[in-house]
């Protein structure tokens, strides 16, 4: 039981109004939101266990029978949450596995999260061995007052929004780490990340890639009911296929090595590129993170970082891989062609694809090389450059 998840169930919902008795309760799309949380953990199988913490006994009461219909193989701890967010945690944290090294901390009240999201923050807690958060970049204006201008005209402050981000859960944490800080805590805190950062230590964000709103207000119903019509298709137990497209482009200069697909070209030219200008690469690169509907090779790897000057694309290729793991995402084949007036590509084809099946992870059979001329039409077509497309298929 090396991770476990506790997932707090017990918030007031005061905001929902004094016709909604419990909002983890509240049906949308046919069940409870507390039953689309139990699924995104149970299909995300992120999880050694979970821990549930409720507001009270009745609350309790009705959450055990939820999990019983469920029929959940994993381990489903139960323990009374406090009058407080922290005191919720504390308590859930006392009855945790002896056996466990990892927690994960879940607000109930965010039905609509993902499965890639789940195991992107296992990934990187497991990896990096300290605190991470869900989260997602601000892109509203945002201004700080002092007084609020509801009634009266007020001075406030612009906000730098490029270093804004509004924290999610789940939150993930090494287990000695969670309990220290919150044995040590004397501020008040509105979420987990915080109760570390108060002991001064250093937090990890992971982007948040889909939308996973807190349930707060009864106007929040429309949308989440939208999105968790969107996870249950998307986190059935047929996979969702998705689909990344790539291009890149560079010119060819005399005197400089020509890499392509990872394999040195004998050439009198090569391609000018801040990296090793392996054009094939850069554009099976964007093709996956392109289908994980992430930035381009250039977000990652971009030209003004000097440090990465002459870098291997095969480095560049691995990167895209590891990103596409972290949000679950599994490579099932690339199909790419090369455009190049010269020199003769053909005789290279096969070693590329040995090349590339190592890089990938793929066999030699999923992953599809053509070469093709531009038939001396426009820049290519007088050999000024190579340019390639590449299409890749991802499932999870």
């Amino acid at each position: 039981m090396e991770h476990v998840a506790i997932l707090l169930a017990g918030g007031s919902g005061d905001r929902m109004g004094a016709s909604i008795r419990d909002k983890i309760l509240i049906q949308i799309g046919g069940q409870s939101v507390f039953e689309h949380v139990l699924d995104a953990f149970i299909q995300s199988e992120t999880q050694d266990a979970l821990v549930v913490v409720s507001r009270d006994d009745l609350q309790r009461k009705e959450l055990k029978s939820i999990v019983r219909k469920k029929r959940i193989s994993l381990p489903v701890f139960y323990t009374l949450g406090g009058s407080a967010r922290q005191e919720s945690v504390l308590n859930g944290l006392e009855i945790l596995p002896s056996e466990c090294k990892y927690v994960t901390i879940h607000d109930c009240a965010r039905p609509a999260v993902h499965l890639t999201a789940l195991k992107a923050v296992r990934s990187a807690v497991t990896e990096m061995d300290c605190a991470v958060s869900l989260a997602h970049r601000v892109t509203d204006t945002i201004r700080q007052f002092e007084q609020l201008p509801l009634e009266q005209p007020a001075k406030g402050q612009l906000l730098p929004r490029e270093h804004l981000w509004a924290m999610e859960t789940p939150q993930a944490f090494p287990r000695a780490l969670i309990e220290e800080a919150h044995q040590s805590l004397q501020a008040t805190v509105t979420d987990d990340l915080a109760v570390v950062e108060e002991m001064g230590l250093p937090v990890l964000l992971v982007e948040s890639v889909f939308q996973n709103p807190k349930l707060t207000r009864p106007a929040d119903l429309p949308l989440l009911e939208k999105l968790l019509s969107r996870n249950t298709m998307n986190n059935s137990s047929r996979p969702p296929f998705r689909v990344g497209f790539g291009y890149d482009i560079h010119r060819l200069k005399e005197g400089l090595p020509l890499i392509l697909g990872g394999i040195a070209i004998s050439s009198d030219v090569g391609l000018v590129g801040h990296s090793d200008a392996d054009v094939l690469s850069h554009a099976i690169a964007d093709a996956i993170l392109g289908g994980c509907g992430l930035p381009d090779i250039g977000h990652y790897f971009p030209n003004t970082d000097a440090g990465i000057k002459g870098i291997s694309s095969q480095e560049i290729l691995k990167k895209a891989c590891k990103e596409a793991d972290r949000l679950g995402y599994r490579l099932l084949n690339v199909d790419a062609s090369l455009i190049a007036e010269k020199p003769k590509i053909s005789p290279y084809l096969e070693r590329m694809k040995r090349q590339l099946s190592k890089t990938l992870g793929l066999q030699e059979t999923e992953i599809g090389i053509k070469a093709t001329t531009q038939e001396q039409i426009g820049a290519l077509g007088k050999a000024a450059g190579i340019a390639a497309h590449a299409v890749a298929t991802l499932a999870g």
